[in-house]
């Protein structure tokens, strides 16, 4: 069964949205790395949609981790 998504409070940021902001990305920037939509990006950062990737989307947020110095593992199990 699918997750539904759950509307963060206006006061509260995003994980998702926070990495963005560490990556110094637009959405549009992120969702192009991603081969996503911008206006995906921000459902998923407003909680409307709860983000799923593909293989090939992990490999790109992994590259983009790792020019942060992060890594997949340090994200969140709720981004």
């Amino acid at each position: 069964m699918p997750k539904k998504p759950v509307p963060r409070p206006e006061d509260e940021e995003s994980h998702l949205k926070k990495l963005r902001e560490e990556l110094e990305m637009s959405q549009e920037d992120l969702a192009r790395e991603l081969g996503v939509s911008s206006q995906t990006i921000s459902r998923w950062e407003l909680g409307k949609n709860v983000p799923t990737f593909t293989v090939k989307q992990m490999k790109a947020l992994e590259k983009l981790l790792a020019s942060i110095g992060r890594s997949i593992g340090d994200l969140p199990d709720n981004l």
